[in-house]
C-alpha cells in the first residue's frame, strides 16, 4: 500500500486556483505539515511567485522566503513538509529536473494543468531508489 498523503479539501481547490491562474507558467510553492511518522498531514499551501528566470519550464522558490516560512511553522509545531508545484503540459509526474533536485522524505505535490485549468493531482515522493507515488486522500475539515 503506497503511504497516505492527507490532503484536506480546501487546500486541494488551492492549488487548483493558483495553477490555473498561472498558466501558461509554472506555479509553485511550499506544503506546511504536522511532523508524524505517517500519514503525511497537511495544514497550509502555501503560493510563492515563481523566480525561475524560464517559468514556463521550471519553478525555483526564494530561499529567504523559504526559511521565513520555515521559521514560523516551526513556532506552530509544523514543517515544511514539501513542495506544490504546477506541469503547464498536463502531466503530474515528476520530470527529470524534479527528480535531480528532490529532497529524501519530502512529498512534491504536482498538478498537471492546461488552459481549461487542472486535470489531475497527484504526489511523489522521490529518493535514489526512484518516484514512489502517495496516494492522496482529499479530507472534508
Amino acid at each position: 500500500m503506497a503511504p497516505r498523503f492527507i490532503l484536506p479539501l480546501r487546500h486541494r481547490q488551492r492549488v487548483r486556483e493558483l495553477s490555473g491562474a498561472a498558466w501558461p507558467l509554472e506555479a509553485c510553492g511550499l506544503l506546511e505539515g504536522i511532523c508524524a511518522p505517517a500519514p503525511t498531514v497537511i495544514t497550509a499551501v502555501h503560493p510563492f511567485p515563481n523566480v525561475h528566470r524560464d517559468p514556463r519550464r521550471r519553478y525555483t522558490i526564494d530561499p529567504e522566503a523559504w526559511l521565513r516560512l520555515e521559521h514560523a511553522a516551526r513556532r506552530r509545531g509544523h514543517t515544511v513538509m514539501g513542495v506544490w508545484h504546477s506541469h503547464p503540459h498536463g502531466d503530474p509526474t515528476p520530470s527529470p529536473t524534479d527528480r535531480e533536485q528532490a529532497w529524501p522524505g519530502w512529498s512534491y505535490l504536482i498538478a498537471g494543468v492546461t488552459n481549461t485549468g487542472m486535470r489531475d493531482l497527484r504526489c511523489w515522493r522521490i529518493d535514489e531508489r526512484g518516484c514512489h507515488e502517495q496516494t492522496i486522500v482529499t479530507e472534508r475539515p
